[in-house]
């Protein structure tokens, strides 16, 4: 009874106040109450000395006993407030086509679906997925009332459905809109029975709006819709907001996501209910750009277009129309009146747990990217994911609840976010409006220093602060139950305040991450924190109070590329993910890591230093030190650890403390060479750890930093610190050779370590042994081998049936790959690879194919082979799109001149090519992008390279040799990017090779030291949009004709010594926007007919030019113009000293002006 008034209240708070703040003053109370039972529970397990504060207590229970009285007078149960919203949202198929902007396009597509021949035993089912408002009841009644769909279709049935699914209600409405008069039918089955019979020998379209039923079992009362009932064509077609819906009516492919309106339809919608007329338009001309910004808060809603524009129907001062676009859309009147009800009813169609889901996300700010995994780990730490009672683990029943939101399209897929390689998601902005007006008081997101009225009743909070702006506001300090706060730094956090956690003791999740130095110990005090984010951080150690934090599921130190050190985790029992991915500083394991038994990810873990290699280490230490000079000071106390830490960190333990971690996702196992003992590598048994997904096996260190996840090094290049120092004790240089007896250790190790069959991804690194493990993983998608120097076969790879992508390098004692890599008994070889990637193979000479007529890698789409400088032969890829040769000898391109599928191909540092292979260029006419670079020998391109008609893409450089014929480049008519560079036997680019470019967009010549004249004839290139020449000596002039480049939006030239002025044909180039000169030291004036880019030029860049004396009036009237840099200009910088300078006058209107020397010492003031 009681969570049933409560559900009801949740429903009914959006309507009426007094439900509202009985809620609000319940939740405050029951969190309070919550908040007190923890409280207690940590004291009594962890405190010997009793500090429960009774009086607190009592006044926390008595409000709570309050709020529940309060609730008895309220009559929740049975008001029907959901049924009601629903209810008055009832369509039907009426359509008033002047008021429909868009969808024509939309509307094509899904008529195609519809109309073309089905075939089959059951109707199609076609749906049209969107959030709600974005319209697809209207592109269901544009399709419904269609010409072409009347007369193709006997019946046409419109049923609004609505969340009340209701089968005899649905099949009763069907029969009364085929008959044309009321049903008095009662029974299902002669309800069927009629609709039946009503339908038979029809082509019938019956098309069922708003539809929420997700039972299958409730569609199967339906089922007489789906089956071939009617004539062959016959159709069904659902409009829904959930994915879920579509799923289970049809395939993927017949289900149409329907995206926002675009901005120009929403501005036609947006202006038809804002004006009345056309005149009326034309009279407030001044509204329309602030209408233009208005609309963009529309996110693609028509509805909300249309609500807005009724809003501004009767407002005329750009006072009210700027407020309108100042607002947040949950913060306006119309919002709760006009928008609220058709997206508050996604909501609270929801199940309690997902409200909590749902709301949480308020949290972040608009836009925020966030990965699933982690946003899972919040919602854990605040109690919303709750057990089934069975063996599924609450990760798993978080990631139910993520698709469920997914399928309702609350989130957004994005590109890929930082964290790992599964994309990022973000809540759709009709969403987040929703949720930040539902949390309006518990939770809140404070940017600019904005604070809300009653902090007092925050219970979730998230600061987005930069280097400018306080940390934490001090009024944020009141909410003294806060449960969340997450702290998003633009700079990094230069200060972690100390009483950030005294003040906020009710923690469960708190991310502080980018933190630019070393928390304090007073860390300690959050109890019952859950949840603890300090990702990408600088500091090199955590405090040592990070040990007591007893209730923490979660610790997230991903990218702290200088962490060394991991404080004991013995008493954290209850951690579930420690992420440590790209800490490769860190030196060692924590104590205690292998007694969490409730441990699932740990994407690193480092065997530890033998004890004995330590005390030999240290001994020799000690009598190094004995000469050192007293006045030297070591960089840390021989043989201590930092405070806190246990002397047995890293000289304890060995690889067996993986044995009983069953670990979930990614593991990669660093320094192998550690392991004495194979048996050890085998009591770990990998063997029966079936979740893990990646695994790296890596002895040493070459190599093995983020080899499995290369997104991570570029990052940690800018991030880490790389200060020299010597090797502590924990630290200790290990010997880079190899005894006979460790290389077979290592193969025995490697034997020992054999995975589960479920693994997906495999890397070894750094393996000293001479052959393979010959392991069975049926699953392999992915497979690493780094610096396997030893090794002088490949292991047997041929029969993965699943291995999509294959990358070996640093192999260097393989001279010969023979059969034994494609594998016994198999009819096809390497049947799913895609990707092939070899590097440093140095005295690879021979690659042999597959024997007795097997096919092999009928789906290998991408080959780059590097650094393989002796290797002559090699199978025949036909299926090949994608080939890089790089530092490899010219005769590999004799193996592939029978390729016919290639779209893109790079060839570098072949040394000894002289030209193309014509009869590769004639083969693959398809060629989209070609690089070509480093080839100094290199004197033709071949005249085949002309036909290359789809070639969209091409690049040439460090070709010394080289010269352009016009018959080479004569068919390019696709070509877009041109870029020339370091070519120094490029004289010209003459009129008739430059002429059929037609498509050309981006021309770029670069540093050819002979090139002295470039020609673009009469024949417009009217595609070019950007021109760049650079680094060209001998130039003595800008290309002729330059007002045919009609489309150029940006000219920029730099160190070309021997131009002298600008050609006049830039005048014309009416759209051009940038324009920059640099190191023409010849250049004596800048033209006045300048001023006719007066409506274009927005940058204007002048560099070292030195003859320059004085800027052209005409730079007064570039009245477009809003950035002017001059640099290394003396005279011109003189001239334009503000409020002194001649010139001052011509550029005092510019908003941007950078005007200096690289000088310091001659550097003006900043204009």
């Amino acid at each position: 009874m009681v969570q049933a008034a409560i559900q009801d209240a949740e429903e009914r708070q959006t309507t009426e106040k007094a439900v509202r703040i009985w809620l609000r003053r319940l939740k405050d109370a029951a969190w309070k109450a919550e908040d007190l039972l923890e409280e207690f529970m940590y004291n009594s397990e962890h405190s010997k000395q009793c500090n429960f504060n009774f009086i607190k207590s009592r006044n926390i229970l008595d409000d709570l006993q309050k709020a529940m009285v309060e609730g008895l007078n309220l009559p929740l149960v049975g008001s029907g407030a959901v049924d009601r919203q629903f209810q008055m949202r009832e369509t039907s198929s009426f359509l008033i086509g002047s008021e429909v902007y868009g969808r024509e396009e939309e509307k094509r597509k899904i008529l195609e679906k519809l109309l073309m021949p089905s075939g089959g035993e059951n109707v199609p089912v076609i749906s049209i997925v969107g959030i709600p408002g974005i319209g697809k009841t209207t592109l269901a009644k544009m399709i419904y009332n269609d010409d072409e769909v009347k007369k193709c279709f006997d019946l046409r049935i419109w049923v609004f459905v609505s969340r009340d699914f209701n089968a005899k209600r649905i099949i009763k409405a069907a029969i009364e809109s085929v008959a044309g008069n009321k049903c008095d039918l009662t029974e299902l089955d002669t309800l069927q029975s009629k609709l039946w019979n009503a339908l038979q020998n029809k082509k019938y379209l019956f098309l069922l709006d708003d539809v929420w039923n997700e039972d299958l079992e409730e569609w199967d009362k339906l089922r007489l819709l789906f089956l071939s009932s009617g004539v062959d064509g016959s159709r069904v077609l659902v409009t829904t907001r959930c994915q879920k819906v579509a799923m289970l009516l049809g395939s993927s492919n017949s289900a149409y996501h329907l995206k926002g309106l675009g901005e120009e339809d929403l501005w036609a919608l947006f202006k038809n209910r804002a004006f009345l007329n056309k005149e009326e338009e034309e009279n407030n001309k001044s509204l329309l750009a602030v209408g233009r910004a208005i609309i963009r808060k529309c996110q693609g809603m028509p509805l909300a277009a249309k609500v807005l524009g009724g809003l501004m129907r009767f407002k005329r001062d750009e006072k009210d129309w700027s407020h309108v676009q100042n607002s947040e859309l949950w913060d306006l009147g119309v919002y709760i009146k006009g928008i609220f009800p058709a997206l508050i009813l996604s909501y609270l169609h929801l199940p309690p747990h997902l409200k909590h889901c749902f709301a949480f996300c308020s949290i972040f700010p608009k836009d925020f990217e966030m990965q699933r995994e982690k946003l899972i780990h919040m919602w854990m730490a605040q109690g919303f994911v709750l057990s089934d009672g069975g063996s599924k683990a609450v990760e798993d029943i978080g990631d139910e609840y993520f698709n469920e939101l997914l399928w309702m399209s609350v989130f957004e897929e994005v590109n890929d976010c930082e964290g790992g390689s599964n994309g990022g998601y973000k809540m759709n902005n009709v969403f987040y409006s929703l949720a930040r007006f539902i949390t309006e008081d518990e939770f809140v997101v404070l940017e600019k220093g904005l604070v809300r009225k009653s902090p007092g009743q925050v219970y979730h909070a998230s600061v987005v602060s930069d280097y400018g702006s306080s940390l934490i506001p001090e009024t944020l300090h009141q909410a003294k139950h806060l449960r969340t706060l997450l702290i998003f730094s633009g700079g990094g956090l230069e200060t972690v305040p100390s009483d950030i956690f005294s003040s906020f003791i009710y923690l469960r999740m708190l991310i502080l991450s980018k933190s630019l130095v070393k928390l304090p110990e007073s860390i300690g005090e959050l109890s019952i924190l859950r949840n603890l984010d300090l990702s990408n951080s600088h500091f090199d150690e955590l405090p040592s109070a990070i040990s007591s934090l007893s209730s923490l599921e979660t610790l997230n130190l991903f990218g702290c590329y200088n962490l060394k050190y991991l404080p004991s985790m013995r008493r954290i029992s209850d951690l579930r993910h420690l992420n440590i991915s790209g800490c490769e500083a860190l030196i060692a394991m924590p104590d205690g890591i292998d007694e969490l038994v409730h441990l699932q990810t740990l994407p690193i873990y480092i065997v530890p230093i033998h004890e004995q290699t330590i005390r030999t280490y240290e001994l020799f230490k000690k009598k190094q030190r004995e000469f050192q000079n007293e006045t030297q000071r070591p960089r840390r106390r021989p043989g201590r650890h930092p405070a806190g830490y246990p002397g047995k960190l890293v000289t304890s333990g060995s690889i067996l403390g993986l044995k009983h971690l069953n670990l979930i996702g990614d593991l990669k196992i660093k320094h192998l060479e550690r392991v004495h003992d194979a048996d050890e590598a085998k009591l770990v048994n990998l063997m029966d750890k079936e979740y893990l997904q990646s695994l790296g096996l890596c002895w040493g260190n070459v190599g093995a930093d983020f080899i499995m996840n290369p997104d991570l090094e570029s990052n940690a290049a800018r991030f880490q610190e790389r200060k020299p120092h010597e090797p502590g004790p924990s630290e200790v240089p290990e010997p880079s050779y190899h005894t006979v007896s460790d290389l077979g250790l290592a193969c025995d190790v490697l034997m020992c370590l054999q995975p589960h069959k479920n693994l997906k991804k495999l890397f070894i690194v750094g393996y000293p042994g001479i052959k393979f493990a010959e392991w069975s993983l049926p699953n392999m998608t992915e497979v690493v081998l780094v610096n396997c120097g030893g090794c002088s076969h490949l292991p047997i790879l041929g029969h993965l049936p699943l291995l999509r992508s294959l990358r070996m390098e640093g192999i260097k004692s393989i001279i010969y790959i023979g059969q034994e890599i494609y594998g016994e008994n198999v009819v096809v070889s390497f049947p799913s690879l895609q990707e092939l990637f070899m590097r440093d193979f140095p005295v690879l000479k021979e690659w042999v194919r597959s024997s007795d007529g097997k096919e092999s890698f009928p789906k290998l789409r991408k080959l780059i082979l590097n650094d393989c400088p002796n290797l002559i032969s090699m199978p025949f890829f036909a299926s090949l799109e994608h080939l890089e040769l790089q530092c490899c000898s010219s005769t590999l391109l004799n193996c592939v001149e029978d390729l016919t599928l290639l779209s893109t191909l790079v060839i570098y540092g072949l040394d000894e090519l002289l030209c193309l292979p014509d009869k590769l260029i004639r083969n693959n006419h398809l060629l989209k992008r070609v690089r070509i670079s480093s080839c100094p020998k290199l004197r033709s391109l071949t005249s085949e390279f002309g036909n290359l008609a789809s070639l969209t893409f091409l690049s040439i450089h460090w070709c010394e040799d080289l010269t352009l014929l016009s018959e080479e480049f004569e068919n390019l008519t696709s070509l877009e990017v041109l870029e020339i560079g370091d070519c120094y036997s490029v004289k010209t680019l003459p009129e008739n090779l430059m002429g059929s470019l037609k498509s050309l967009q981006d021309l770029s010549v670069e540093n050819c030291s002979s090139l002295e004249t470039i020609t673009f004839g009469f024949q417009p290139l009217t595609a070019l949009k950007h021109l760049t020449i650079m680094y060209c000596p001998s130039l003595a002039a800008l290309p002729n004709n330059l007002e045919n480049l009609s489309a150029l939006l940006s000219l920029t030239v730099i160190s070309c010594p021997l131009i002298e002025y600008l050609p006049e044909g830039i005048k014309n180039l009416k759209k051009l926007g940038s324009l920059e000169i640099r190191s023409c030291a010849r250049l004596k004036d800048l033209p006045e007919w300048l001023e006719s880019l007066a409506y274009s030029l927005t940058t204007f860049t002048l560099s070292d030019c030195h003859n320059l004396t004085s800027l052209p009036v005409a730079l007064r009237r570039l009245t477009k113009l809003q950035q002017l840099t001059i640099q290394d200009c003396p005279v011109l910088q003189r001239r334009c000293q503000k409020d002194r300078g001649e010139d001052w006058w011509k550029v005092s209107h510019i908003r941007h002006r950078y005007i200096f020397s690289s000088e310091p010492q001659q550097s003006a003031n900043l204009a």
